[in-house]
């Protein structure tokens, strides 16, 4: 009786461990080990524009003209306008170079003793920064200043009777230092562009000139200009 039982338990461990075997090995051999992958950074885009812009202005000069003759016919132009680019080092601070044309004064007058001719340009090429102090409902005044040279042009024939000196032709082209002062407001009208009206103060302090009526020359200009413009963000 015992080797009966004996014969039927080691039957019985040898029939369930068979099956045990294959299966242990097969899940061993399924097993895989985990796959740790790093995740790649966040791509930021370069924005190349970014802090830079344009702008464009027109002028009006309402200083003295070079030419004020009330008995000749003198022609004032005293528009102008200017063209620039500009950088936003901070949300307040921003500079910009600009090349602007100042306006233009011509004049002829003849009468039996006298006669004369003459006309009058400049252009100005500044690089100034700004302050823009706040921005309240869309609006940022601002004040600034600059450096930069004035270029003119001045041609004047006179022959004036009673003059020793008479007739003299005094033709010259002179690029001189000049300094600016500057103060006004832009109005954000999108995200990309500002209106900006503001008022500029030019001095040129070695500009030369002549009085066509004493043929006497002088240094220095000023230049009070009124300018509406726009601007527009690369950004």
């Amino acid at each position: 009786m015992s080797l009966k039982i004996r014969a039927v338990a080691a039957c019985s461990a040898t029939c369930f461990a068979l099956p045990v075997l294959p299966f242990s090995a097969a899940s061993a051999a399924d097993y895989d080990p985990p796959i740790y992958v790093e995740e790649a950074p966040e791509f930021v885009p370069v924005e190349v524009g970014s802090g830079w812009y344009l702008r464009g202005d027109i002028g009006y000069n309402t200083g003295k003209p070079a030419y004020d003759l009330p008995f000749a016919g003198v022609d004032h132009n005293r528009f102008g306008g200017g063209i620039g680019f500009g950088y936003h080092f901070t949300d307040n601070f921003r500079a910009d170079l600009t090349v602007s044309h100042l306006g233009k004064d011509e004049f002829a007058y003849t009468t039996p003793t006298n006669a004369a001719i003459g006309s009058h340009s400049a252009w100005s090429g500044l690089v100034s920064g700004y302050f823009d102090i706040a921005t309240v409902v869309g609006i940022t005044p601002y004040v600034g200043a600059g450096l930069g040279v004035v270029y003119s042009r001045n041609e004047v024939v006179a022959s004036l009777a009673g003059h020793p000196e008479s007739p003299k032709s005094f033709n010259d082209r002179s690029y001189d230092f000049a300094y600016a002062l500057m103060a006004g407001a832009s109005y954000k009208m999108t995200d990309n562009v500002s209106v900006d009206l503001g008022y500029q103060f030019l001095h040129t302090p070695d500009a030369p000139n002549m009085d066509p009526t004493t043929l006497v020359m002088s240094e220095g200009s000023k230049q009070h200009l009124v300018r509406l413009g726009l601007r527009y963000d690369l950004w």
